[in-house]
This record gives C-alpha cells, structure tokens and sequence, in this order.
C-alpha cells in the first residue's frame, strides 16, 4: 500500500493513504443522504418523488500501479446483471461511487448509459482527484471524459440537486420560471431570454457543461468542417470585421462566424463577447453570465504539443476573484492544417494583393491553406488543477521588456482540466 493523492475536506489535495467503507458502512451512509433508501431482495432501491431507482455503488479508491497518483476508480464487475434486473423491476438504475478521506464524503455518477454497452468498462471507471476537488470546493461538478462518459461528483449536500438533475425534474419548475425571465431551455431545447440578476434559480448554475454544451455543439454542428483561408477571409473582408487581415486567419475567422453565431441566434443574454483589451480589463472573448465565468475560443491545431491560453496574471486573477466563480473554460477547436506553402502559396498572395502590399510573399512560410475541424473541447480551468497549468513566455517587446508569460495546457495534461470532448 502506498500514499497516493487524497481529497480533504477544503479542497486541498494531500499525500495519504486510501480509506473505504465496509458495504454496512456504505449502506448507512446512503440511507443518511438519500431519500428512502431500503434493500429490496438484492438491490439497494430509493424513492424521490415518486421516481424509483437502484444502486450500485462501490469505494473510490487508487487506480493501482504503474499508474499516476491522481487516478481512481470503482470495480464494477456485476454491472450487466445490475443493469438487467433494475430495468426488470422497473427502476432507473444509477451506478455509484463513494469518496471519503477523513471527514471529507463524496459521491460520483458514472453515467451508466456510456458504460453499459462497452466492453472496455468491464473492470473499473474511472475518476480523478482534480475533479473530486472541484466537487468538495463547489459541492458538485460535471464532466464528459476522453471515453465520452458522463461524471458527476457531488457531496452530501448536493444530493437532492443531484436527484433533480439525474430524473429531469426541471421542466414543470422551468416553465413557472419563465414567468421570472430566468436563462434556461424550454422542452425542445431552446433558449429562453433571460436577466440573471432578476432570478431566484438559475437552472443550470451548478451544472456548466449544460450551457457550454448546448451552445457549442449547436454552434459547430452549424459550421461547415473545412475551411478555406480564401473564402474565409473574403466572409471577413465582406463584413468588414475587425481582425479581418490577420496573418492567423483561423482563430480569428472562429470567433468572427461565433460572434455572428450569438447575434443570429440572440445569444448575448449566455454568452455575449466580452474581450476588454484597456489597461486592466480581462482579455477573454466571452463571458457566462449564469455561471459568472469568463471563456475563451482557441482554434488549436491537432500537431500541436500544448492549447496556448492567456496572461497568467489574468488567469491567476480570475481564479482568486470574489467577483467570479473561480472557472475559467476555453473552448478549443482542434483541427488539421495544411500549409499553404503546399498549394502555391494561394492564399498568401491573395492576403498580401487585398492589402495593396508590395511583397505578395510576405508570411508565405507561415500561411495556412486551409483546415479540417477535427472536434473542440471544453477545459474548465480552476483552483484544483492550476497547479498543472505550464508557463509559456513569448519573448520580448520591442522596448526589450519581457512579454507576459501565458498558460500552457499540455496535450499530456488534458484529462486534468478536460469537461467536454465531442468529435465531428
């Protein structure tokens, strides 16, 4: 047995050994947080509100040998008979894990759809320590992993809000709701105008990856999934947008057609552009006003070892801020490249031409042709995981002062700050 990475009760995460619960233990502990737990023959079953539902839960603990110290799973062998008999009785079933170290206690949902049917889950899912952190500091917490499985970490306290979500027992709630001008989605999934200072609840507060995840899916689901650098500056040129000749067409030419995306659609209630380039303002493009977080669109290529992100001293800033929830979530769109050094430098001369330049080569070895949208993620950046933010310093000004330095995330390291993965 050896010390591994734990959880305590503020967050922090420490050097010890594991620790679980006898399955007496754990039945007790359930029957403290959930309502109307009771054994029916071979299954833990639960009732809420006239939902009925099973459990199958196992300890949290380390992962094993060679792997990292952050890793952790449940055994869930015995899934499929679980699986079977629940839906036999009529129950909605829910696989579980418990969490505790010292006086810290947590639960985990392994959305049980995702792993049902997958014969690579036969053994063990898994979680780990950043995201038991970032459930002890905010109370629960929500991630699509690698596998595309869905997580959710919560403590006691946030049963009931687990509940709600896991039965979907928001709709008739939304609907008085609107009546309060709350942001939200009505039954067919579209968005209803909002003013969040104005609301009692906010639907999705606990749970961002709803609100990324409907915006951006819908988002890229609508674009196209291969650009062109000529036809992409000629949309810019023709809407005179801002960055319209920038050398990097493709980050740009991204947040153009999202800007237009959030006008088209009257998004700028979810996330209206908020970049402030002053002096002291936070240089991110968008800002989430349900979730008091600030967000970023990065257009990353799929070679790249590392997502470059922002100034660390607005990073760092944010992250502290009483004024925000302490997140940060980049939305990176991952694509292939090719150079445009490859396809007679089409592009590079029709850029330099549309600028009157002298030299139609200028930044011909550089110049994308073109890109094929691979997938995007969502990293959620907080106090958990920072610590395995990377430092990235640009070199220096002109005047010879050094630039400041920017966060890395490293393609290593993406499962650490990783909430949604989907795939085009």
């Amino acid at each position: 047995m050896k010390k591994v990475e734990q959880v305590n009760k503020d967050g922090e995460i420490v050097s010890d050994f594991d620790t679980s619960l006898s399955r007496t233990r754990i039945f007790r502990k359930l029957k403290e947080c959930f309502p109307d737990i009771r054994m029916d023959n071979d299954l833990i079953v639960g009732q809420y509100v006239g939902k009925k539902y099973s459990i199958l839960i196992k300890n949290i603990t380390y992962l094993g040998n060679p792997h990292p110290l952050y890793k952790k799973r449940i055994q869930i062998s015995g899934l499929p008979e679980f699986y079977q008999k629940s839906i036999e009785r009529g129950l909605k079933p829910l696989m579980l894990g418990i969490y505790t170290y010292k006086d810290n206690t947590l639960f985990c949902d392994f959305n049980i759809d995702t792993y049902i049917n997958k014969k690579s889950h036969n053994s063990s899912a898994h979680v780990y320590t950043d995201d038991l952190s970032a459930a002890t500091i905010d109370g629960i917490f929500q991630k699509i992993d690698y596998f595309n499985n869905e997580i959710t970490v919560f403590n006691t306290e946030n049963v009931i809000a687990f509940l709600n979500n896991k039965f979907d027992l928001f709709e008739e709630e939304n609907q008085e709701l609107d009546q309060t001008n709350c942001l939200m989605f009505d039954d067919k999934g579209n968005y209803l105008e909002a003013q969040v200072s104005d609301c009692p609840i906010v639907y999705v507060e606990n749970n961002p990856y709803d609100v990324l995840k409907k915006v951006f899916s819908d988002f890229f689901d609508s674009e196209k999934k291969e650009w062109y650098g000529i036809d992409c500056y000629k949309e810019m040129i023709k809407s005179d947008y801002k960055n319209k000749f920038q050398s990097e067409w493709v980050g740009f030419y991204l947040e153009f057609k999202f800007e237009k995306y959030i006008s088209n659609h009257n998004l700028e209630l979810v996330t209206p552009f908020a970049q402030d380039k002053n002096d002291g303002g936070i240089d991110l493009d968008l800002f989430f006003p349900t979730l008091k977080s600030y967000g970023d669109l990065k257009a990353h290529s799929s070679n790249s070892k590392a997502v470059q992100g922002n100034d660390m001293s607005t990073v760092k800033r944010l992250l502290n801020s009483d004024e925000y929830s302490n997140h940060i979530y980049y939305i990176v769109c991952e694509h292939d490249t090719f150079k445009d050094k490859d396809f007679d430098y089409v592009v590079t001369k029709f850029w330099n031409r549309a600028q009157n330049k002298d030299n139609e080569m200028s930044y011909s070895s550089k110049m994308k042709n073109s890109v094929k949208l691979n997938k995007y993620y969502v990293f959620d950046i907080n106090k958990s995981n920072q610590q395995y933010l990377t430092v990235f310093r640009q070199g220096r000004n002109s005047n010879g002062r050094l630039r400041n330095p920017k966060i890395m995330i490293e393609k290593d390291d993406y499962e650490k700050f990783l909430l949604i993965e989907i795939n085009f």
